[in-house]
């Protein structure tokens, strides 16, 4: 069985801010060639900038025909698919059935579960031709545990997401797929800030920090391919989870 210590091809969907990008920033430090993808050009190009194994393209996986395109590019350009992570994700400030609206239910569902959906399906075409591949979807304890704090729209979207994806590689194991949910609890990226009362930097020290969930996938990225971990759940200390 093959061992997965040499250099990997990864596309990285949401790469230009908080876990994303210190994901990126982490494995290209690691000799993995890294192409990031979102939907704000600067902030790609900005990370970017910081190595010559990070490759910038601007695509929206809410948009069926972007991915579709991003993929096409992907594969014109890089040939097959190693691993793809999926950082992309969003919560927004009314989260209760009460102040919730329509448009923003939509919102949260779009780019948390049907952008799930759609870089999933694009990237299992490529890695079902050469039986093989992994794919990370970083989720949230809000997957696991719906919570007042997350909101009714996230913790919808991230039930979903593990649904969806634990379907996925039921589906796909016989074809040498491993699909990996990873379950941050806090973790100090900018999403903090479209709570009502945004945490202080004290807490937000005391939390889980980008480069910890950026060092947990490199060690999945690493492992041989016959050893699959369907999930993971990691939290700062300090938060409870009973």
């Amino acid at each position: 069985m093959k061992e997965n210590n040499s250099s990997k091809k990864i596309l990285l969907i949401g790469g230009g801010t908080g876990m994303g990008k210190a994901t990126a920033i982490y494995l290209a430090k690691k000799n993995h060639q890294v192409i990031i993808s979102g939907r704000r050009k600067e902030k790609l190009d900005e990370v970017a900038s910081l190595s010559s194994e990070i490759y910038p393209k601007q695509a929206d996986i809410t948009d069926r025909d972007s991915t579709s395109r991003l993929f096409s590019w992907y594969q014109d350009k890089f040939g097959d698919l190693d691993v793809l992570i999926n950082a992309a994700g969003i919560n927004i400030a009314n989260r209760t059935l009460r102040e919730i609206s329509s448009e923003e239910w939509d919102k949260v569902i779009r780019i948390n579960l049907t952008g799930s959906f759609n870089c999933l399906t694009e990237a299992l075409k490529i890695m079902r031709v050469k039986k093989s591949g992994l794919i990370i979807m970083i989720n949230s304890v809000a997957g696991k545990r719906a919570t007042p704090l997350a909101g009714v729209a996230y913790n919808a979207s991230k039930f979903g997401m593990h649904a969806l994806t634990v379907s996925a590689s039921e589906e796909e194991r016989e074809n040498g797929i491993r699909i990996t949910n990873i379950y941050p609890g806090e973790v100090n990226t900018p999403i903090l800030e479209e709570r009502h009362s945004p945490p202080s930097a004290e807490h937000r020290s005391k939390i889980l920090q980008p480069d910890d969930i950026a060092k947990v996938i490199d060690h999945l990225i690493t492992l041989p391919e016959r050893v699959h971990i369907p999930e993971l759940i990691i939290k700062p200390n300090l938060q409870s989870y009973i």
